[in-house]
């Protein structure tokens, strides 16, 4: 920008620019996973197959695009199973690898906020894009695994991902995860592997869950179900 406000972090990068909007927690929510019937797949005569898994559902609006940091109690691993959306109300469900509290936290463009104590910077037309006594959305890392090779459809032997860990140093959120989805049987009993990811504190484990049973020996699909990402938030302040 060519004039207005701007404030960086300690490392330099930007922190608030005046004519950007910034991510910042706008709502925290908490409910409790337990066995429930998920959608699985159809298949070519659109029969329905679904799985019961632990899993939880959070529902909120949003004014932009929304950012999520989802953190599992326990150290239990968790992971994205699909989105809904209707306008500007989303549907978000989570598998997690046993029943347990889930906490979610809302990173949006925040409203005009009245009480509170700190800076607010407006932009020229002004609306609201920082708020001092919100938290803002802060990326530590991105970590993206690639289990069977780059991209297209394979035939080999069925992979067998490791486990992998990381610490940060300061209380962590996971965020944007993009699961390993394959679905090994869809009945008798259906059998899912997903990606799994479990935090403790600063410290992050990660790798795939399976649910059901276990695999076959050869895999046949895109590689692509193979691969997971996901974004590691800051979450000083908020857990």
């Amino acid at each position: 920008m060519t004039a207005g406000f701007q404030a960086f972090t300690d490392t330099g990068i930007y922190q608030i620019d005046g004519s950007t909007p910034n991510y910042q927690l706008v709502q925290a929510m908490s409910a409790d996973s337990a066995d429930r019937g998920l959608h699985l797949a159809y298949n070519d005569a659109h029969i329905a197959f679904g799985i019961t898994l632990p899993s939880v559902t959070f529902t909120f609006a949003a004014q932009a695009g929304p950012m999520y940091g989802v953190h599992a109690s326990g150290g239990v691993g968790i992971t994205h199973w699909s989105t809904d959306r209707n306008g500007n109300v989303y549907s978000l469900t989570f598998v997690t690898e046993r029943p347990c509290t889930v906490r979610l936290f809302l990173f949006d463009q925040v409203p005009p906020a009245s009480g509170n104590f700190g800076l607010q910077v407006f932009n020229e037309s002004g609306a609201l894009i920082a708020d001092s006594s919100r938290p803002f959305l802060r990326v530590l890392d991105v970590i993206y695994e690639k289990y069977i090779g780059d991209a297209g459809w394979t035939v080999e032997g069925a992979p067998n991902p490791p486990w992998h860990a990381k610490s940060y140093g300061v209380p962590v959120l996971i965020s944007a995860i993009y699961s390993v989805h394959k679905a090994w049987s869809y009945n008798d009993p259906p059998k899912v592997e997903l990606t799994s990811i479990r935090v403790d504190g600063g410290n992050v484990s990660w790798g795939t869950t399976l649910y059901g049973g276990g695999r076959a020996p050869n895999y046949v699909g895109f590689r692509e179900q193979y691969h997971s990402r996901f974004m590691v938030l800051d979450g000083t302040g908020i857990v």
